[in-house]
């Protein structure tokens, strides 16, 4: 998988990017900082390079679901950029989560927290498995691909929520 993001990456730069124009991403930084991700386009086999940023915590920080939700068919490599910035956000959730459990004395009740985290990596298993089914995704399938991974998001930060007003702090 990283070889064919190197590959695709050089192929891009080499290029020029001549669909970057045509699609807005949702945030750009260097072409250095970019991966990229090779999405199908068509029947044929055909397909894309699109960029996709790192998933660093200043990045995740600023993507919301709102910001992709609208995502055509046509801007898909937003999308699926957005989409990698949001499951960084529920990793670094996640990360945070499990430091400040780990922090916890043996003397506090940890059972309704540790309950909620189980569903919160559940939900992220789910987001992530859903977004890799979104880039099977035809121009028909679209709109229903992308709310079941809008409902996988949803689904991700009620559980974290859950876990944040847990009576356990």
């Amino acid at each position: 998988m990283f070889l064919v993001a190197v590959v695709s990456l050089a192929g891009c730069l080499t290029a020029g990017c001549a669909e970057k124009e045509k699609n807005t991403p949702v945030s750009m930084t260097s072409e250095r900082e970019m991966a990229a991700v090779v999405l199908p386009t068509a029947q044929d086999g055909s397909t894309k390079i699109a960029p996709v940023l790192p998933t660093t915590s200043a990045n995740v920080a600023s993507v919301n679901w709102i910001d992709i939700k609208d995502c055509t068919y046509d801007l898909r490599a937003s999308f699926f950029a957005g989409l990698k910035q949001l499951e960084g956000k529920v990793d670094n959730q996640v990360t945070a989560l499990t430091a400040k459990r780990a922090a916890m004395t043996s003397d506090v009740n940890t059972k309704d927290w540790d309950f909620a985290m189980k569903e919160v990596g559940d939900a992220r298993s789910f987001l992530k498995s859903v977004g890799a089914e979104m880039g099977k995704a035809s121009a028909d399938t679209w709109t229903q691909q992308k709310d079941a991974v809008g409902q996988a998001w949803l689904r991700t930060q009620t559980a974290y929520d859950k876990v944040l007003s847990s009576t356990t702090r």
